[in-house]
């Protein structure tokens, strides 16, 4: 492992639909992930009239074949963004029923 690439904050989205954020502790090359200081960002639309929510998760590890997207956040776009008045639509999962 690289440790260029640990200690980065970044975003996961995985097949379940779930959007995470925190900071890369680990990795290996299936591509499981560690993360710290993560959290679960759930955002609603604007037909649901909900607030969104930040759920803290803490230490947090992540299994490689759920993983859909990872990217890093660039810290200065990241720190204009009000989380709280964002609405998104609800993103669909990528996992193929049986």
């Amino acid at each position: 492992m690289s440790d260029l690439k640990t200690f980065l904050e970044i975003q996961v989205i995985t097949s379940d639909a779930r959007f995470f954020e925190g900071t890369l502790q680990g990795y290996d090359k299936s591509t499981n992930i560690i993360l710290g200081n993560c959290i679960e960002r759930i955002l609603y639309s604007e037909e649901e009239n909900e607030d969104n929510q930040v759920i803290p998760l803490g230490v947090y590890i992540m299994r490689g074949g759920e993983i859909v997207c990872i990217g890093e956040v660039d810290e200065d776009k990241y720190k204009s963004i009000d989380w709280m008045m964002i609405k998104a639509e609800p993103l669909k999962g990528t996992k193929n029923p049986l």
